[in-house]
C-alpha cells in the first residue's frame, strides 16, 4: 500500500520522473510543458518545493523518465504516444552544475534511434512507446511501453555514443503498461511501475527483478498491486524502499508516495 508524502505543486502535475541526489528529488513534466526540473527537499521527512531550473538548450518534446548516474541527472525525452518518433533524445546535466544552479543550466545531448521498428502514426496503437530509462552498470537501460501486447521491450544504450541505432535485447511479459524504471546497484534489483490499459488502468502495479551480472532474471520477478489507484508514473529507490510519483488524472491528483517492500524480499 502507497503511503502518501504530499502532494504535488500545480506546477508539477505529471511528475514523470524522479531522481535523488543528496536528498533533493528532481522530477519533470512531460510534453507540452517547459523544459524546467523540479527539486523537492526530502531531508526534513516531507517534500517541499526548493527550486525550478530551466534547461536553455533543450526542447520539452516529450520527457517521460530522469536517470540517476553518479555524475549527472539525464533526462530521458523518449515519449512516442504517436508511434512516428525516430529519434530519443537524452540529455545529461552534471550534478555540480545543476546543484549551484541560480535557475538555468546547459545540457550534453545524445540522439538515440530504434533501429528494429517502423515509425508510423498509430496513436497508443503500437509498441514503440517509452516512459522508463535507468542505468545498469554504466549503461542507460529502456524499457518500451506496448499499448498492443501489454510487454516490455529492453534497449541498452551506450550513454558516450551520439547517433546511435539499438536493438531490443530481450521481451517480458509485464502484463501492462510500464511507465517507469529504477536499478538498485546495491541489491541489485530492478524496479519497474505501470498500469494497465482500458478499465484496467485502474490497477496499477510494481515489478521487483532480480538482475545477475547484468542478466534480468524475470523468472524470479515479484509483482506487487498497488492498493492507491492512479496514473503512477515514476519510481525511485530510497533507503531499500520505492519512492513513486502519481499525474493528475480523473483517478486522483499528483502525489508522491512511498512503497515499503516485505522484508523478505532480498
Amino acid at each position: 500500500m502507497p503511503t502518501s508524502i504530499r502532494s504535488l505543486s500545480d506546477s508539477l502535475p505529471e511528475g514523470s520522473g524522479l531522481a535523488l541526489r543528496n536528498e533533493t528529488l528532481w522530477s519533470i513534466n512531460d510534453g507540452g510543458n517547459e523544459p524546467n526540473l523540479y527539486g523537492l527537499n526530502l531531508s526534513d521527512g516531507a517534500a517541499s518545493e526548493v527550486k525550478q531550473i530551466t534547461v536553455r538548450n533543450a526542447a520539452n518534446l516529450d520527457w517521460e523518465s530522469l536517470i540517476t548516474t553518479s555524475e549527472s541527472l539525464v533526462i530521458a525525452d523518449c515519449g512516442n504516444n504517436r508511434g512516428d518518433r525516430i529519434w530519443f533524445q537524452f540529455h545529461s546535466i552534471g550534478w555540480g552544475q545543476l546543484e549551484g544552479s541560480q535557475g538555468l543550466v546547459d545540457a550534453k545531448t545524445i540522439h538515440v534511434k530504434l533501429a528494429d521498428v517502423t515509425p508510423a502514426v498509430e496513436r497508443q496503437d503500437h509498441n514503440r512507446d517509452c516512459e522508463a530509462v535507468t542505468e545498469v552498470d554504466g549503461d542507460y537501460w529502456l524499457f518500451t511501453k506496448n499499448w498492443q501486447d501489454q510487454k516490455s521491450r529492453l534497449y541498452i544504450i551506450d550513454p558516450h555514443q551520439d547517433r546511435q541505432s539499438v536493438r531490443s535485447q530481450a521481451t517480458f511479459d509485464v502484463a501492462g503498461l510500464i511507465t517507469g524504471a529504477d536499478y538498485d546497484s546495491t541489491s541489485r534489483r530492478l524496479a519497474l511501475i505501470g498500469y494497465g490499459s482500458g478499465f484496467a488502468v485502474t490497477q496499477p502495479f510494481v515489478w521487483v527483478i532480480p538482475v545477475d551480472q547484468g542478466q534480468v532474471e524475470f523468472d524470479q520477478a515479484v509483482r506487487y498491486s498497488l492498493a492507491k489507484m492512479g496514473q503512477w508514473e515514476a519510481i525511485h529507490w530510497h533507503q531499500g524502499n520505492l519512492l513513486i510519483s502519481r499525474e493528475t488524472s480523473p483517478l486522483g491528483g499528483a502525489l508522491l508516495a512511498e512503497v515499503k517492500l516485505p522484508t523478505l524480499m532480498h
